[in-house]
């Protein structure tokens, strides 16, 4: 029989052009879909993931859903995944859950990180995962312009110029400098949901603001007129990572809850 299963997914998005199935690109869509597929009794499956991460952005914490009709419980459906999903993807859970869950539309909140390696001459451990910035930073002004983040607010501003949707309120409950090791700073962001390139344009900023280009209050400018030239650069995605998402406790609670690698 056909039931809905959650899998909670971590990847390395090096290889990929983000979560969202393309055209002639490898997707972490696609490649789930294909190994679920082949392990569905009924043909092709389509996976509903919680949010669309960047072309070359990470995850620890994604979510999918989808309905599958296959002879495995949730454990052996999550080792079969290991078996054959590439080794840049892995399958950190599977939950069956109601018919009704949609790993998008359920969402409480979504927590993204931006990790920086501020290190003179950079770490190639780190490159894949993190966007080399070998300048000082002004941390007090840094986090003068994060404590003015938090609220719910239209963030056009902040928006990509490929972000399609109109309503473009959310409401930001974290924001949020880290120093997780030397040489090292990551930024974190909590929402109830994100716009197109949201946090990629919030680093730029914050980054232009700790090189003291522009001052901690532009970010306020950016919110109040609505204009994404005032803010400061887009930040490249191989520093993103989306962490975790939250759910009510019968759709499985959080993913995530791994430590950081940083």
């Amino acid at each position: 029989m056909e039931r809905r299963v959650r899998i909670d997914l971590a990847y390395d998005g090096t290889a990929y052009a983000g979560w969202q199935l393309q055209p002639n690109a490898k997707t972490v869509q696609g490649v789930v879909e294909e190994a679920l597929s082949r392990l569905h009794g009924g043909g092709r499956v389509r996976v509903r993931g919680a949010g669309r991460t960047d072309s070359g952005a990470h995850a620890r914490g994604q979510v999918g859903d989808v309905a599958v009709a296959t002879r495995y419980d949730d454990a052996g459906l999550a080792r079969a995944l290991s078996r054959m999903l590439p080794g840049d993807v892995r399958p950190r859970r599977v939950l069956t859950v109601p018919e009704g869950f949609h790993a998008q539309h359920d969402a409480k909140s979504k927590t993204y990180r931006y990790l920086i390696d501020t290190s003179a001459c950079g770490d190639p451990w780190r490159r894949r995962f993190a966007l080399a910035f070998p300048h000082p930073l002004d941390e007090a002004a840094v986090d003068a312009a994060l404590a003015l983040l938090p609220g719910t607010r239209d963030w056009s501003g902040f928006a990509g110029s490929a972000c399609t949707v109109t309503d473009r309120v959310r409401t930001v409950s974290e924001a949020r400098r880290l120093a997780p090791g030397p040489g090292l700073c990551a930024f974190v962001f909590t929402a109830d949901g994100f716009l197109t390139h949201m946090v990629r344009n919030l680093v730029g900023t914050l980054l232009a603001v700790g090189a003291r280009t522009i001052a901690p209050e532009r970010v306020t400018e950016v919110l109040a007129t609505a204009d994404r030239r005032r803010a400061g650069p887009t930040a490249p995605a191989h520093g993103l990572c989306l962490e975790s998402v939250v759910y009510d406790a019968a759709y499985g609670g959080a993913s995530g809850g791994a430590e950081p690698l940083w």
